[in-house]
């Protein structure tokens, strides 16, 4: 095997590593992230919200330019009093359109009232949301490990055999002189 065919396939094996490692940590942190919101609306005390600020902020794509619009990210800052009296802000990132002084109703872990969430959103929308991104983290990390065993079959010279032949059909034809297969 070439050092150049070393090469290339120690880079496929490092760029697969990469897209499996990315798939796999978003899957995770998206699952935990739909893991703690079930613990908020299972186990959260419920609480009266009030929308104290709205924004917008604008995000591009690395590298875009700036004729891309972006994508708009409407912020909310939500507050509320737990039961012990403490004032707690949230921000939520739901797109869901508030505007300064709409009630929001709150669950909060007690223990951990910062860990809080608006509850008027749909939770069946939520989990429609959150499966689909665990699932496209699955399928980062099928192609990333599909890309390390090409590269490691290229690092090891393992496709350098030909075509394959399977049983019970032809073996297929080396070519002529000049390239060309004349029977």
């Amino acid at each position: 095997m070439s050092e150049s065919g070393n090469f290339i396939g120690v880079f496929f094996v490092i760029v697969g590593l990469v897209l499996a490692g990315a798939g796999l940590a978003s899957a995770i942190g998206v699952a935990g992230g739909a893991n703690r919101r079930a613990r908020i609306l299972q186990d959260g005390v419920p609480a009266e919200g009030r929308c104290l600020e709205t924004y917008v902020t604008v995000e591009r794509r690395v590298g875009s330019d700036l004729s891309d619009p972006g994508r708009h990210v409407r912020h909310t800052i939500i507050g509320f009093r737990t039961a012990d009296g403490r004032d707690i802000r949230i921000e939520e990132t739901s797109g869901v359109p508030r505007v300064v002084g709409d009630h929001v109703p709150v669950r909060y872990l007690p223990l951990e009232p910062h860990v809080a969430m608006a509850v008027d959103r749909s939770p069946a929308g939520q989990a429609a949301a959150s499966g689909a991104k665990v699932a496209m983290g699955v399928v980062f990390m099928v192609v990333g490990l599909f890309v390390v065993v090409v590269g490691i079959g290229i690092a090891s010279g393992g496709f350098d055999s030909g075509p394959p032949h399977v049983p019970g059909f032809p073996a297929p034809q080396q070519p002529g002189p000049g390239g060309y297969d004349f029977p």
